[in-house]
Parts: C-alpha cells; sequence; structure tokens
C-alpha cells in the first residue's frame, strides 16, 4: 500500500469517529427511548404513544433504506444524501423547539411532536445506507471490528458526560414549565448533529461500483425474497437480528417509565441512567474489541445476543421483587442500564462486523437496507408492548420479552463460522 493511500486511510478513520462521537452525543442529549419517552409522558401521553414513539423511530429510521440502497447501487458518489437527510433532522428538531419553548401548553404540542419527530427520523433513516457505505469502504476489513469498538469508545467517553448534562437541566427549577427543558436539550442536540454532518464532509469518498439498468421501487421490491434465498449466512443474520431486535424495542421504552412510576425514582435519575448506559457501552468496548480480533465476528454477535437476554431477564425480578414506590430502588434498577449498554455496544460491533464479512461491496448498499428495513417492520411491535402492559402488567411483559430474547441467542448460535477476518488466535 501506498504512503499517501495509509495517509487518507487514518484520516478518513479519524474523521469516521468524529462524525460517530458528536452524533452520539446528539442523541444522548434527545435520547428517543429515555428523555422523550419521559417528555411525551409529562405531555400527557398513554402507554400506547409510548410504545408509538419508539415505533415511529425505528420504522422511520429502517423503512426507507430499502429503497435507498436500491436507488444508491446505480450512484457512484452516495454520502451526499446522507448530508441531506442529516440536515432535514437538524431543521425538524430546530422547529420542534421553537413550538415547545413558544407552546409548552396547547393541546397540539403532543400531536405535532409526532409529527416532526417521524419526519425527521425518516430523514435519519434515509442518511444511514449512504453513511454505512462510505464509512465501509474507509475501513480495511482486517480493521472492521476494532474500528467499530474504537469508534464505540471514544463516542461513549463523551455521551458518558452528556448525561450529567441531561440530570442537570432536568433537574433544574425554572420559572417556565418543565416541559420547556426538553427544548434546550433538543437544541444542544442540533449543535452536535451538524457537527456530525460537518465531520462526515471531510471523509474522502471515492466513486463507488455502479450496477447498470434503471433503479425502481417495483424492481427493488421484487429483489428482495431473492436477497434473503440466495444466501443462507445473510438469511440467518436477518433471522437473529430480528429476533434479538424485535425482544429489544418492544420493551426498551418502558424501562424508564416503569422505574419513575412503579418504583418512584425521581425523574432526574434518567440523566444518571443515561451515563451509566453510555459508561457501560465505554467499559464493554474493551471486551467487544478483544472478542472481535481473537476470537471472531460471529461470536461478538452471539455474545451480545446472550447480553440482549439478560436486560429483560433482570426487568423481570425487579417487577417481581421490587419494593414498587420506594426511590431507594434508583440506584440498584441502574443495572438494568447496564446491561442495556453492554447489550447495544456488542450488537452495533457484531451487526456491522458480520455483515461486512458475508455480503460483497457491490451488493452492500441493497442488502444493507434489506437488513434494516426488514428490521423495520418489528419497529410496529412497541405499539403493542404498551396495550400488554395495560392487559397483563409489567412483569408478564417482562417475561414474554424474555422468551422472544431466548430466540434470538438461539437463532444466533446457527450462524456459520466466518471467514477469517484477521482475528488472532
Amino acid at each position: 500500500m501506498k504512503m499517501s493511500s495509509i495517509s487518507e486511510q487514518r484520516r478518513n478513520i479519524f474523521f469516521s469517529i468524529l462524525n460517530r462521537t458528536f452524533g452520539e452525543v446528539g442523541k444522548t442529549l434527545a435520547d428517543p427511548t429515555i428523555v422523550f419517552s419521559l417528555f411525551v409522558r409529562q405531555l400527557g401521553a398513554s402507554n400506547l404513544l409510548v410504545g408509538l414513539l419508539s415505533t415511529i423511530r425505528y420504522a422511520g429510521w429502517f423503512l426507507p433504506q430499502v429503497f435507498v440502497g436500491g436507488h444508491l447501487q446505480h450512484q457512484a458518489r452516495r454520502g451526499f444524501l446522507y448530508v441531506i437527510g442529516e440536515s432535514s433532522r437538524c431543521l425538524g428538531y430546530l422547529i420542534l423547539a421553537i413550538l415547545i419553548l413558544t407552546f409548552p401548553t396547547s393541546k397540539w404540542l403532543l400531536p405535532m411532536f409526532f409529527t416532526i419527530f417521524a419526519l425527521s427520523y425518516i430523514g435519519h433513516g434515509t442518511g444511514s445506507v449512504p453513511r454505512f457505505d462510505v464509512i465501509g469502504r474507509a475501513v480495511p476489513a482486517s480493521m472492521r471490528g476494532s474500528f467499530f469498538a474504537r469508534s464505540n469508545l471514544v463516542a461513549g467517553v463523551f455521551g458518558f458526560g452528556a448525561g450529567f448534562v441531561v440530570q442537570a437541566i432536568l433537574r433544574a427549577n425554572g420559572s417556565g414549565p418543565p416541559v420547556q427543558r426538553y427544548a434546550f436539550l433538543i437544541l444542544l442536540s442540533i449543535i452536535f448533529y451538524v457537527l456530525a454532518i460537518g465531520m462526515f464532509r471531510r471523509i474522502r469518498e471515492h466513486d463507488s461500483p455502479i450496477q447498470k439498468g434503471k433503479a425502481s421501487l417495483q424492481r427493488t421490491l421484487r429483489a428482495v425474497p431473492a436477497l434473503l434465498r440466495g444466501d443462507s449466512d445473510y438469511r440467518r443474520l436477518v433471522i437473529t437480528l430480528v429476533l434479538t431486535d424485535a425482544a429489544r424495542r418492544l420493551i426498551d421504552p418502558f424501562y424508564i417509565i416503569f422505574a419513575t412510576e412503579v418504583l418512584g425514582v425521581p425523574i432526574y435519575y434518567a440523566g444518571i441512567y443515561l451515563s451509566v448506559l453510555v459508561f457501560s457501552k465505554i467499559l464493554s468496548n474493551v471486551l467487544w474489541d478483544l472478542f472481535s480480533r481473537w476470537l471472531d465476528n460471529r461470536r461478538t454477535l452471539q455474545l451480545a445476543s446472550a447480553a440482549a437476554l439478560l436486560v429483560p431477564g433482570l426487568a423481570v425480578l425487579f417487577a417481581a421483587f421490587g419494593q414498587h414506590g420506594a426511590s431507594g430502588n434508583g440506584l440498584a434498577f441502574a443495572i438494568v442500564f447496564v446491561m442495556m449498554g453492554i447489550r447495544d455496544s456488542g450488537k452495533h460491533i457484531g451487526k456491522r462486523s458480520v455483515f461486512l464479512d458475508i455480503v460483497a461491496e457491490e451488493e452492500r448498499p441493497i442488502r444493507w437496507g434489506t437488513l434494516n428495513s426488514m428490521l423495520g417492520i418489528v419497529s410496529f411491535l412497541p405499539v403493542l408492548a404498551g396495550t400488554l402492559i395495560d392487559g397483563i402488567g409489567y412483569t408478564v411483559t417482562f417475561a414474554l420479552v424474555s422468551l422472544v430474547s431466548l430466540f434470538g441467542l438461539w437463532s444466533s448460535l446457527r450462524i456459520r463460522p466466518l471467514p477469517s477476518n484477521g482475528a488472532v488466535g
């Protein structure tokens, strides 16, 4: 490899890590699972609407990707679409913050929030495929597991600090309505999303291999069954991620609601849980990095699936045996968020690394878009979780989610050994 290529490779890795870091800080400040769940609850949202929040988030992010992936296979340069998608999210968040500050007690604020939130995440999902494609080609195959671990580590350090910012803002006693505190978190998140866009634009993108023929929605949809039938490794990866993501999305938005409303945890603990969540990602990244290099990426994904089973399993214990209404449960319940961080960190590395190991470069946009759109289908499950909680309570719902997680672990164990990816024995 020429020295100029090594220099460019290091440059791209550096700005890719910064892009991930600023994006993580922005997401932590306006975290959809914790911060926005509390926000809509303060506006009077039911369990059904809390579940709908997660549905909109993931469906808006995942479902557009199969169409974007099919379109991008006919484009030599793809990074521009990430800039457009993320810019639209920033614009949506800016409008949302202005509405919260201007009309904090309006009955229309809740439906306006859901509308703007949905449009913003469609933009975010549109930009995800080109971002992953550009960064995936910028990092050598032998460094992918380590790169994702390092980027998670750096992003986690800054995200950990952002959790304390959330705690301070939610704990502050201002003169205005309490919901206005969320507007300041949203405005701060916009700043970091803009910085993330700027870092991405510093990555040097080269022309991608393109496929001949005209991209169309009908053609893209017809290709999906063939993609799943034609590659057993890819199909097993899709099934594994569908099961584990189904369990994760079913119940994640309700952990903070359960803690504050059932266990009696103060609302500002949301910031503490965010910091705990991010800090566990930081620490676990060291282990995930070692696993990806010493074992293989398949094992990393399997261990992450095992961690995913422990999250609802621990919640079952709190629901069954916790002292409901006792604020002393606050720190103890943090263990659930510790396991969430371990789960998310391992899944982030395992999912991407296994995908890049088994899919040829020229097929990555359409297969990545297809995978994420399949995951988008299970994004409608959180609405079901809200209904289940209302009907059968938290304990049984947590137990059902644990069962789904168990099937996800079983499915991950069926993925065949992967070709060597630079791991050391």
